[in-house]
C-alpha cells in the first residue's frame, strides 16, 4: 500500500476543521474561521512524527493530548476552566463519532484493504479517503439538522422557560423554547438574539412600532427606517441577518430592550446583553411557547 503524506494532510486537515467547527456548533461558540483553520493545521502537526522517526513522540497519546488542547486554546475563546473543559469534552466526543462513523462507513460497505486504492490509515485500518469525508459530512448533517429536532422533542418540556422582558418600563413575560438551532447574533452589538412573536410582545409597543413590526420585512424598508429614526426608539431598532430552510437569506427586524430576565433551572438570570427579533408568525402550532432563546444566554 502507498501512503500519500500529500493526501493524508489534507485529510486530516479538513476533519480537524469540521470537528472544531462542530464543536462550535453544538456549543454555541462565536465562529472565528481563520482561528479555526489554525487550529485545524495545529492539529497535524502530529503526522510529522509519521515521516520523520525523531519526531515520533508526536503520534504519542500525551502528545496527541497537549495538541488538543493546544487546538481549543488557539480556535475558541474559553471563559473558564469549566467552559475550557466542556470545549474540550466535546471536541473530544465528536472526535469520536467522526470515528465511529469511519469503521462503520467501512464496515457496512464491506470494504477489502487489499481492493482499496488511495487509501490512508485510521486506527489501523486502511480506509479510503472518501469514507472519512462521508463520515465527517453524515455527522455534520446530524448535529447541525438532526439532532436539534431530536433534542426538541426528547427534553421539549425541559427546554421551556420564563423570560421577562423589559422595555421602557414595562414588561411581558413570555414562554420560550431553548433553541440549539437559533444562533443569530446582532450584527452591531454582537449580542445573541432571542426571537419573539410579536402577538406575545405587542402590548410593550407603542402604536407606531406596532405597525412597523407589523409590515417587517415585507413592507417598505425605506418607510421603516424613517419611522424608525423618527421615534426615540431610533438607537434600539435592529436588522438582524438569518438563514433558513427554504430561504437563503433574510433579514429580521428587532430591538434592543432594557433587560431581560430568564427563570431557568431554578435560577433567575438577569441579563441587558441581549436583541429581540420580532417574528410576525406563530412558532409553535400548539401555542407550547412563543420564543426561541438562543442558547448562549443561559450557558
Amino acid at each position: 500500500m502507498i501512503l500519500y503524506f500529500d493526501v493524508v494532510l489534507i485529510i486530516n486537515l479538513i476533519m480537524n476543521y469540521v470537528i472544531l467547527y462542530l464543536v462550535a456548533l453544538i456549543l454555541n461558540k462565536e465562529k472565528v474561521y481563520y482561528k479555526l483553520f489554525l487550529g485545524a493545521i495545529l492539529g497535524c502537526i502530529f503526522l510529522i512524527g509519521m515521516v520523520y522517526p525523531k519526531f515520533a513522540f508526536l503520534t504519542k497519546l500525551p502528545s496527541k493530548i497537549i495538541l488538543s488542547i493546544a487546538m481549543v486554546f488557539l480556535s475558541f475563546s474559553t471563559k473558564n476552566i469549566r467552559d475550557f473543559l466542556k470545549t474540550i469534552s466535546f471536541l473530544y466526543i465528536i472526535s469520536f463519532m467522526m470515528g465511529g462513523g469511519v469503521l462503520a462507513f467501512f464496515f457496512l460497505l464491506n470494504l477489502k484493504e487489499s481492493s482499496l486504492i488511495d487509501t490512508i490509515i485510521f486506527n489501523s485500518i486502511s480506509v479510503p479517503w472518501w469514507i472519512l469525508l462521508i463520515s465527517a459530512f453524515t455527522v455534520f448533517v446530524f448535529l447541525k439538522y438532526i439532532w436539534p429536532i431530536i433534542y426538541r422533542i426528547l427534553a421539549k418540556d425541559a427546554l421551556l422557560v420564563l423570560i421577562t422582558i423589559v422595555l421602557d418600563e414595562k414588561t411581558t413575560e413570555v414562554t420560550a423554547l431553548i433553541d440549539t438551532g437559533n444562533d443569530l447574533f446582532d450584527p452591531i452589538s454582537n449580542y445573541p438574539v432571542i426571537i419573539v412573536e410579536l402577538s406575545a410582545i405587542k402590548s410593550i409597543f407603542s402604536m407606531d412600532l406596532d405597525v412597523m413590526f407589523k409590515e417587517g420585512m415585507e413592507g417598505n424598508l425605506e418607510a421603516i427606517s424613517k419611522l424608525a429614526a423618527n421615534s426615540k426608539w431610533a438607537n434600539r431598532f435592529r436588522l438582524i441577518p438569518f438563514e433558513s430552510i427554504g430561504r437563503n437569506k433574510g433579514l429580521m427586524l428587532g430591538f434592543k430592550p432594557d433587560s431581560v430576565t430568564i427563570k431557568y433551572n431554578k435560577k433567575i438570570l438577569t441579563t441587558k446583553d441581549a436583541v429581540i427579533g420580532v417574528y410576525q408568525k406563530t412558532l409553535s402550532q400548539e401555542g407550547t411557547y412563543r420564543a426561541l432563546l438562543n442558547p448562549v444566554l443561559i450557558n
